[in-house]
């Protein structure tokens, strides 16, 4: 009877054990998965464009100074790296993100949007300040051009709706570019997963975003399970989705701060090739 008992209570440790290990490797094992978007009339010159999409760190550190994360970044041999928010949700996640925006930029051209968190903890200015003292690009609701073998592509971002009141709509933005720079490829930036319910028909041909954290509880092959605003199931919490005109990429993102852990949800470096469009 005892050995019976002994049976089962290690059975029932070896299990535990087993589900802290695989709540431990949801939090810390960094993947990067990788897709393809299509794009109308891209220019030749950026068929292949590779872009590293980040998002959501949350002050979290993958090793030493993020020297896991930045290696992984440095394996995918990006041509830019994509930053879209939520990087800082307090004062001390501060020293993290100024610490890891040299670095990114060592690697590839670096270009952030801001996201939730940064104004809600109200450190918006020193994020801002980091982004400036690291050369990186802050697409504060304008756009800039890439330009390659004589070809442009447009990279533009806006601001989380968090920030100022008042500030320019992302139909708004849009509208500003075609009427001074005519159609062509753009590529977006912005935090939240929202496009399609928001801004179903926007004139751009990719936008990259964050925000869903995965849905933090992922059924395996199937889809998230909570929302950010504690919905159950919720659309859009990670890969590629297609609206309108635009595919948007939803990164998974890589930190947390709910109470309930990352579960079948590794964090996530989202790899970004564009393609021309057959």
């Amino acid at each position: 009877m005892k050995k019976r008992k002994g049976r089962k209570l290690l059975r029932l440790l070896l299990l535990l054990g087993l589900l802290c290990g695989l709540l431990l490797a949801d939090q810390r094992i960094l993947v990067a998965d990788r897709y393809e978007i299509p794009i109308r009339e891209l220019p030749a010159s950026f068929d292949g464009l590779r872009i590293v999409q980040l998002s959501d760190l949350h002050g979290a550190e993958f090793g030493t100074d993020n020297s896991r994360l930045l290696e992984k970044v440095r394996r995918e041999k990006p041509d830019l790296i994509a930053l879209t928010g939520d990087f800082v949700a307090s004062a001390g996640d501060l020293p993290v993100f100024g610490k890891l925006l040299p670095r990114l930029q060592e690697i590839a051209p670096c270009y952030y949007v801001s996201g939730n968190h940064e104004w809600a903890c109200g450190m918006m200015e020193g994020v801002s300040s980091a982004l400036r003292e690291n050369g990186v690009t802050y697409l504060n609701n304008r756009w800039v051009f890439l330009e390659r073998g004589g070809e442009r592509l447009c990279l533009c971002g806006v601001d989380d709706p968090n920030s100022l009141a008042g500030m320019i709509t992302p139909g708004e933005l849009i509208r500003q570019l075609r009427e001074q720079e005519g159609d062509m490829p753009t590529v977006l930036l912005g935090h939240r997963n929202d496009w399609p319910e928001k801004w179903p028909e926007l004139d751009v041909d990719a936008i990259l975003c964050g925000h869903a954290h995965g849905g933090i509880i992922r059924i395996p092959g199937v889809t998230g399970v909570l929302g950010t605003g504690r919905s159950l199931f919720p659309p859009y919490t990670a890969g590629l989705h297609t609206s309108g005109r635009y595919t948007m990429a939803v990164s998974r993102g890589l930190g947390n701060i709910h109470c309930i852990p990352r579960v079948f949800n590794c964090p996530e470096i989202m790899v970004l090739t564009l393609k021309k469009a057959e």
